[in-house]
């Protein structure tokens, strides 16, 4: 039966027999293809599978006269890429890799003087010295244990913890402070093109999407093609940015240490058309900041405070490359801080906002509120978040009993505020942050000596729940019942996890991974391995000062800032501004340049039309863009399963 929201339109069921078919598809059919292109290319076609599947869904339905209704394609789209791309396993063989390559004999463990393979918990991979480690499958003894914490730790109490900070963020972000989340929007418009067919707006939808499969079928199609059939990369436009920090025209020339460059993702561009140009703005400022300012502070006036980052640059390092070097030496610790920042002034500022959606959970009454959300009682709600995290941390504590208990308990609130700021960042930029290093950095602020707690961490959330958010948003843009999604997302783990489990084998099984069969894993896997073996072996060095120094400096800015905006009129944008600290300039810089071809356009055409017509093109882009990318994809598989190099 239809629940009517806000705005007394009818929420309507999603979750039916066809989305069920349509996720089986995706992970049936889709993810074997996308992991075997993640083994040889290193790259994804999950987005591309979400068109092609709402594309081939809406076609296919409409030729047999049972059309799809929005709430179907809704949670299609919201789930198709996750059942088609989480090859979850590979993980798993990644811990194989890890304990028998070679290159982890080289990282010694400072506390035991031994070598990363020597010091694996059996309840991590199963050790060199053991019969599974020679045989490449799961289907061994040694790797029951491995498999049950990997599954208990993130297939349960990850889930249980990101679904209740979904629950919480909706009735926060979107029923009381109505954040705008653009991409929201922009999805909203597409699922509403392709099910109601109205002539004008699919007119503009399939000019769109012709663009966008030009542009991609140049940008990503060529290269994919000639790489995979021919082993040419054959490049006409840079992947996935024009990098301007090296060579004669880069910007080391004037300001060493930065680094710059200008994306070529449409959809980097198209951003900038959708946000307004303060928040651009301010998201620009903030990249800059960090990454051109900041890194050529770090190697001139200030090199005596990071002396390894000045040590390591050189001249002619690309943008890649500075970026990584640049984010371990110098912004791994601050970045904790400023997001930490906008979460706190987020709490401070819309406190007000949580009790009435605490209050609408209780009460069970008014608006868009929890009953009409669908989601169940605060008590429910809390004691989904208590048993994911506090679970977690009592699972970690049962493995690794030496490290200090108020320290792991620090996933508790941590994981809440990065929901929290992850969820203000996604609701106003359309762009999402993750906080890479936080265990990590915990690990070695707090001086356990050990090596265990580097293999496991307790659940730190808060990553998943602000695309959750944003799903919840573009739900009731399309009337459909919210906690819909949930339930198709319980089904989409499930079938993943059974797929993944399945393909990832049978792939170990043909050849072993890394090898020559699976190139992308013979360049990146080794990289990622030094990258684990750096933080074992200590070579990382946490500075806890610069972590309070930056949340300090960080939020005093955004508390000064949101005054002058508030009382005298001074624009500020203190989410877009953390969020640029988050996001490179290639991308920053695309989105600025974006917003000014949008403001070019509204003087050509009117803000009313653009208005009108904006998420559809959009939409339309990302189409063209996803649906060419996965043929080029495809073909490229194809090509690649018919000859077997035997070197």
């Amino acid at each position: 039966m239809a629940e009517e929201a806000s705005g007394g339109v009818a929420l309507k069921p999603g979750f039916t027999w066809r989305t069920v078919i349509a996720l089986i598809i995706a992970s049936a059919i889709f993810l074997p293809v996308n992991t075997y292109l993640l083994l040889v290319a290193g790259t994804s076609i999950a987005g591309s599978a979400v068109y092609i599947l709402v594309l081939l869904f809406t076609e296919l339905s409409t030729f047999i006269g049972v059309s799809m209704t929005k709430q179907e394609i809704t949670l299609v789209f919201a789930l198709g890429g996750m059942a088609a791309g989480t090859a979850s396993y590979l993980g798993m063989v990644f811990r194989h890799y890890l304990a028998t390559s070679f290159l982890s004999w080289s990282f010694i463990d400072p506390f035991t003087k031994k070598p990363i393979p020597e010091i694996i918990p059996s309840w991590y991979a199963p050790p060199p010295t053991s019969e599974a480690a020679h045989l490449r499958t799961f289907l061994h003894p040694d790797w029951l244990v491995p498999l049950i914490v990997v599954n208990v730790q993130f297939g349960l109490f990850y889930v249980l913890q990101e679904i209740a900070l979904a629950m919480i963020c909706s009735l926060v972000f979107v029923e009381e402070e109505k954040l705008r989340f653009p991409f929201a929007l922009v999805n909203a418009q597409l699922i509403t093109t392709l099910s109601e067919r109205e002539p004008a707006q699919l007119r503009i939808f399939t000019l769109a999407a012709v663009a966008g499969g030009i542009y991609a079928a140049i940008v990503y199609g060529v290269p994919t093609i000639t790489m995979g059939m021919f082993n040419i990369p054959l490049q006409i436009i840079p992947i996935p940015w024009v990098d301007l920090t090296a060579g004669y025209y880069g910007i080391e020339q004037v300001m060493p240490g930065a680094m710059f460059g200008i994306a070529t993702d449409p959809l980097s561009w198209a951003l900038g058309i959708l946000l307004p140009m303060r928040t651009i703005a301010f998201m620009a400022i903030g990249s800059l900041s960090v990454w051109v300012f900041g890194n050529w502070l770090a190697t001139t006036y200030f090199r005596d405070l990071f002396p390894v980052w000045a040590e390591e640059w050189r001249k002619g390092m690309n943008l890649s490359l500075v970026w990584q070097r640049s984010y371990l030496r110098i912004w791994a610790i601050p970045s904790i801080g400023f997001v930490f920042a906008l979460a706190t002034l987020g709490l401070a500022m819309g406190w007000r906002s949580f009790v009435r959606a605490f209050k609408a959970l209780a009460s069970r009454r008014g608006g868009t509120s929890a009953s009409v959300f669908g989601f169940p009682s605060l008590e429910k709600i809390i004691a989904m978040y208590l048993v994911g995290s506090v679970g977690s941390v009592v699972l970690f504590q049962i493995l690794v009993p030496d490290f200090p208990v108020w320290i792991s308990s620090l996933a508790v609130p941590l994981s809440f505020m990065l929901a929290i700021a992850g969820t203000q960042a996604r609701g106003e930029t359309g762009l999402s942050f993750t906080v890479p290093y936080l265990w990590n950095t915990l690990v070695l602020a707090s001086g356990y000596p050990k090596a265990d707690a580097w293999f496991i961490s307790p659940v730190i959330g808060g990553d998943s729940a602000p695309g959750w958010v944003e799903t919840i948003k573009m739900a009731l843009l399309t009337e459909t019942k919210p906690i819909d999604f949930f339930k198709a997302y319980a089904l989409t783990v499930v079938l993943y996890n059974i797929f993944s489990f399945i393909y990832v084998s049978f792939y170990w099984a043909i050849a072993p991974i890394p090898s020559s069969q699976y190139p992308y894993t013979m360049a990146y896997w080794p990289i990622q391995l030094i990258s684990m073996g750096i933080w074992i072996s200590r070579e990382i060095v946490a500075n806890v000062a610069a972590l309070a120094y930056s949340y300090a400096g960080m939020l005093s800015l955004g508390v000064v800032g949101t005054l002058l905006n508030r009382y005298l009129g001074v624009p500020f944008d203190f989410i877009a501004l953390v969020t640029g600290t988050q996001t490179i300039p290639p991308y920053s810089v695309a989105t600025l340049l974006g917003g000014m071809i949008g403001k070019a356009v509204e003087r050509w055409v009117g803000r009313e039309k653009l208005n009108q017509y904006r998420n559809v093109v959009v939409a339309g882009l990302g189409v063209g863009l996803g649906v060419v990318t996965g043929i080029a994809g495809a073909i490229t598989l194809i090509a690649k399963s018919t000859w077997i190099k035997p070197f």
